[in-house]
């Protein structure tokens, strides 16, 4: 976050890991600066933009749209922010059913999504046989857990030529596992990565623009702490769930 010269509150991205974006003054291409609509609220949309942009932007931009549209979407990992986010996201975008899959119980009980399933229930893997037949999965675990959904979730998909769209976007639980080989070759399965690196420049102003509309409108956000920089010590880490974000200057 940040404001031009003229004091329009933009939205920015990096261009370059050298030159940082912590700084009073910071360089960037303009293809990355996005300027805000009059209604937002820029710890909203800071401690927002991230956790959304993880699922939109693999929706819009890796995917196309098309690939959710009237289709399930199963979301691993939908406890957290990112993953609460992917499935009101996933709704946005015209997905017909949504799957929220994690462990913490009280998270899945409040959740949006049209069905639920929790990772630490003794029949998890047969429960998966309800939705076998998903569309596309956004996985924010990756790890040990994908090497026990996915083989489960597989081998219960009634039909092996209706693609599944298997996107890894993040490895909150680990950053590696055995991947079977079989399952690229007995199903239609396509294994993706998403992640800043995978959109271009034409992505970013082409698709972050209408993001920055839902999140400032309120469609889309997160519970939010600010907190004085100069605080980071005492705020820094914190007990809270909510994102905290510290903000510079007035």
């Amino acid at each position: 976050m940040g404001k031009t010269a003229d004091g329009q509150l933009v939205y920015f991205v990096g261009s370059k890991p050298r030159f940082g974006t912590l700084a009073e003054q910071v360089v960037t291409d303009a293809h990355y600066v996005m300027p805000l609509p009059a209604n937002a609220t820029p710890s909203v949309v800071a401690a927002t933009v991230n956790p959304a942009m993880s699922s939109y932007m693999v929706i819009m931009a890796r995917l196309g749209q098309e690939q959710v549209q009237g289709k399930k979407v199963l979301v691993l990992g939908a406890t957290g922010n990112a993953g609460r986010l992917a499935i009101t996201i996933s709704k946005l975008l015209g997905a017909s059913t949504t799957i929220a899959v994690g462990r913490n119980a009280e998270e899945l009980r409040v959740s949006e999504a049209d069905l639920t399933l929790n990772l630490i229930d003794t029949d998890f893997e047969a429960q998966l046989g309800q939705v076998s037949d998903v569309d596309v999965v956004l996985d924010y675990l990756w790890s040990d857990v994908i090497a026990r959904v996915m083989p489960a979730l597989l081998k219960q998909r009634q039909n092996h030529h209706q693609l599944l769209n298997w996107v890894e976007i993040g490895s909150l639980a680990g950053s590696s596992f055995a991947f079977p080989a079989a399952a690229l070759r007995s199903t239609a399965l396509s294994l993706i990565g998403s992640g800043q690196g995978s959109f271009s420049a034409h992505d970013l102003a082409t698709y972050l623009p209408k993001l920055l509309t839902l999140i400032s409108d309120g469609t889309l956000q997160v519970p939010v702490t600010a907190y004085p920089l100069s605080t980071v010590h005492e705020n820094w880490p914190t007990e809270t769930t909510n994102r905290i974000i510290f903000v510079t200057g007035d």
